[in-house]
């Protein structure tokens, strides 16, 4: 993979922030497709020049759209799984849209928060301990910039979640069948697209410091995709099985 610091003076950065203005960051609409085909280039240019709130706005409500174009049957077989028997006939009173609509607003409310949260775990990581000379703004703009992939799993998924169910994903797990198990289980809680937003977030967190390069940052942010997707199947594996 391309060194992206090789462009990069170690003083540069200060002296801009001292006595010029930042530069132009690529307008709203570029920066859409440099996400997904030249991160290194979008990241480089928008460490000096950070933004995050429009574009995390538009995957949040990005993410609700996709959810809105599900059948709304498909949630409210969802919400009836998720019910005691004893209170699922409540359930069928409701319209179905109603779960639909109610899915669709917490997945935006929630796409909206989650860079904030992915921020403070990454400031901490990487600032606090690790040492990286970077704001909370410029990590700000990388979680919210990398969530332009996850937005375009989540409108490119669509279909698949149209026929199946409306939860499926494209997963690691989907390229492993041959395995069963407490693993597979793992491997399918990785959205394809999740894990592709993470190592564009590591590869635009090193770039926010010359002194460090993307494969260790990604390396670390992959690792906690991988405990998060095991949450699940390590509770059932301790009090279900």
């Amino acid at each position: 993979m391309t060194d992206y610091h090789e462009s990069w003076d170690g003083d540069s950065g200060s002296a801009a922030a001292g006595t010029e203005d930042p530069p132009p960051r690529p307008n709203f609409f570029k920066r859409l497709w440099m996400a997904i085909v030249k991160p290194g280039e979008l990241f480089e240019a928008l460490a000096a020049n950070p933004a995050w709130f429009p574009m995390a706005a538009f995957v949040a409500v990005a993410v609700g759209i996709s959810f809105s174009l599900l059948p709304a049957e498909a949630f409210y077989e969802a919400a009836v799984a998720n019910t005691p028997p004893d209170q699922q006939a409540a359930l069928r009173d409701q319209p179905w849209e109603l779960y639909k609509w109610f899915a669709a607003g917490g997945a935006t409310v929630f796409v909206m928060v989650l860079p904030v949260f992915l921020s403070l775990l990454s400031y901490v990581i990487f600032v606090f301990i690790r040492g990286d000379r970077a704001t909370f703004k410029q990590h700000l703009c990388v979680m919210s910039h990398a969530g332009i992939i996850t937005a375009l799993g989540a409108l490119a998924t669509v279909p698949i979640r149209t026929i199946n169910h409306a939860q499926d994903t494209l997963a690691l797990g989907d390229l492993t069948p041959f395995l069963d198990g407490y693993l597979y289980d793992v491997l399918n809680g990785v959205d394809l697209f999740a894990l592709w937003a993470t190592i564009a977030a590591g590869l635009g967190l090193s770039l926010l410091d010359p002194r460090r390069r993307w494969a260790p940052t990604a390396a670390v942010l992959v690792v906690i995709l991988l405990l998060s997707a095991m949450i699940g199947p390590t509770l059932v594996a301790l009090f279900v099985s």
